[in-house]
């Protein structure tokens, strides 16, 4: 299979979220496409099988499993496709994953290796809106307290394909993390998959797994944290949100939101830096190069 290692919503190779994509003609099992994730040592990875034209069927995995929907995977694949198709400054690339399909528009950056990628992550949901009497157990094993909530925001599970539990806060961001596995089954008992912790000020945020592994900066996340800002009126349909993540691990990171006035969609874009590519050789199907 071929492979590229490329950067999601970075400021130049070796910043933002590093990502593996892979081309396949056929997709290996889930068990080999897990230990494949797991030999990369990235946050996810994805998988690429080429339908038509701009038109792939993928598959993404963490570590631990694999996800519906995820969104630096899927800015990361579509440089990765729209390198492929030289001479083209402009790409659309539509990404029929587990859980939705996903259209994504690519920019060429100066010809060289970095591409511009707008996702449309379509409408958001707000899955549950949780009882107030209900916070300090949610975000005690969080590290925070009642006091370090941001006034006026609550806590509501909000989702374009994987729900996060949205905790604004005003202040504590730099003490916040993930202390206990048995959190997973909690937040799960409320309809989230992951927790996103941000701070309504300086709008930064984080998000871990349940192991407390922090991730650099996480597109599923902001689509569903523009649609709550929008909600509560701190920012309007049609206005660009910058959202600042991965700084506590040394990989500053910028996702651009946008929630489109005509169609309440979720618009998440960034930078994409390709870095390397190569063969993988292992327990694979053979390699299908890009037309």
């Amino acid at each position: 299979m071929q492979y590229y290692h490329v950067d999601v919503f970075s400021k130049g190779p070796l910043t933002g979220n590093g990502l593996t994509v892979l081309v396949c003609s056929q997709f290996p099992t889930p068990e080999t496409m897990l230990r494949i994730t797991r030999e990369m040592k990235q946050y996810e990875t994805i998988f690429l099988k080429h339908l038509q034209d701009c038109e792939y069927r993928a598959r993404i995995f963490t570590k631990d499993e694999e996800l519906d929907f995820a969104g630096h995977p899927v800015l990361g694949a579509a440089a990765v496709i729209h390198r492929a198709h030289v001479g083209k400054e402009n790409a659309e690339i539509l990404f029929h994953l587990n859980g939705k399909d996903v259209s994504v528009a690519s920019s060429a950056i100066d010809g060289k290796h970095e591409y511009t990628c707008r996702m449309n992550q379509g409408a958001a949901t707000i899955l549950g809106h949780i009882p107030v009497s209900d916070y300090l157990k949610l975000i005690e094993p969080l590290g925070l307290d009642v006091d370090n909530l941001a006034p006026g925001y609550p806590l509501q599970v909000v989702t374009t394909g994987l729900p996060y539990l949205i905790v604004p806060v005003r202040s504590g961001l730099e003490r916040t993390g993930i202390s206990s596995s048995a959190h997973e089954s909690l937040v799960s008992s409320y309809g989230a998959k992951f927790v996103y912790v941000f701070a309504v000020d300086t709008m930064e945020g984080r998000t871990w797994d349940f192991s407390g592994l922090e991730d650099v900066a996480t597109g599923s996340a902001a689509g569903p944290v523009g649609a709550y800002l929008c909600e509560h009126g701190a920012y309007r349909e049609g206005e660009e949100i910058i959202l600042h993540q991965g700084r506590f691990v040394g990989r500053p990171s910028e996702l651009h939101i946008l929630k489109e006035r005509e169609t309440g969609n979720m618009i998440v874009s960034g930078n994409v830096s390709i870095v390397a590519e190569g063969t993988f050789f292992g327990d694979t199907s053979p390699s299908e190069v890009f037309d």
